[in-house]
C-alpha cells in the first residue's frame, strides 16, 4: 500500500506532468497521453483526479497559486529584482506554466473563462496589497484597473511571437525580459502621457450623452 506521502507526490507529478502536455497539446489532450508523460497507468490518473476536468481544474488551481505567489511578490521592489534574476537564471522553469497559460488563454469555454477571471481577481488583490503597502496609487475603480491590467499583462503571453519579432528577441525568453523589462516598468512608474490633457479631454467626452447613430442607408 502506498503511503500519504507516497500518493502526494505522485499526484504532484501527474498534475505537473498535466500541465506540460496540456501546454504543448491544448485540452484535447487524452488522459492516456497525460499518463505517458508521468510514467504511470491512466487508470491511477482517475484515481487521483476523477475525470480529465478534475486533472485540469487541479492544474489550474497550481498555475494560479504559482502567479499569484509572483504576483504578490511584485508589490515589493526587493522581490522582483529576485525574481527577475531568477527566471534570468532558470528560465525553463517557467516554459510549462506559460505554456499553460497559453492554452488556456486561448481555450473558450467555461474553464478558459473562469481562469481568466481567476487571474483578474489575483491582480485585484495585487493591486489592492501594493496600495495598502504604498508601492501602487490609489485608483477610483480597482475592479475594472484589475482588468485593464490583467489583460495587459496576459496581452505579452499571447501577442509573444509578434513582440518577439518586433524587439529581434526569442519569444518569451531571457532576452525578450531584458529588453522589455524597463520599458515596461518605466511606463508602469511615469506613466504615458505628460499631463491630464487626455485624461480630461476622455472624462468630458464620456460625461456626454452618446449620440444618435446615423444611417448610412437612403430613404424610399
Amino acid at each position: 500500500m502506498r503511503s500519504a506521502v507516497d500518493d502526494l507526490s505522485t499526484r504532484a507529478r501527474i498534475r505537473d506532468a498535466a500541465i506540460a502536455v496540456f501546454g504543448k497539446q491544448g485540452f484535447s489532450a487524452t488522459i492516456r497521453a497525460v499518463a505517458a508523460e508521468a510514467g504511470v497507468s491512466p487508470g491511477l490518473v482517475i484515481h487521483h483526479f476523477g475525470s480529465k476536468a478534475g486533472l485540469r481544474e487541479a492544474c489550474d488551481h497550481h498555475v494560479l497559486a504559482e502567479t499569484a505567489g509572483q504576483g504578490i511578490r511584485k508589490t515589493d521592489p526587493e522581490a522582483v529584482g529576485t525574481q527577475i534574476q531568477d527566471f534570468l537564471s532558470h528560465p525553463e522553469q517557467y516554459a510549462h506554466e506559460i505554456a499553460y497559460v497559453r492554452q488556456s488563454l486561448g481555450d473558450e469555454s467555461d474553464a478558459g473563462d473562469a481562469f481568466f477571471d481567476a487571474v483578474v481577481a489575483q491582480t485585484r488583490a495585487i493591486i489592492e496589497a501594493g496600495i495598502a503597502g504604498g508601492t501602487i496609487r490609489a485608483f477610483d475603480d480597482v475592479a475594472t484597473t484589475a482588468v485593464v491590467v490583467a489583460t495587459n499583462s496576459l496581452a505579452m503571453l499571447v501577442l509573444g511571437r509578434h513582440a518577439a519579432r518586433a524587439s529581434g528577441t526569442s519569444e518569451l525568453g531571457p532576452d525578450m525580459l531584458r529588453v522589455l523589462t524597463l520599458p515596461t516598468v518605466d511606463l508602469y512608474t511615469h506613466g504615458f502621457y505628460t499631463d491630464t490633457r487626455f485624461l480630461d479631454a476622455a472624462r468630458a467626452a464620456l460625461a456626454e450623452p452618446a449620440p444618435e447613430p446615423t444611417g448610412t442607408g437612403t430613404a424610399s
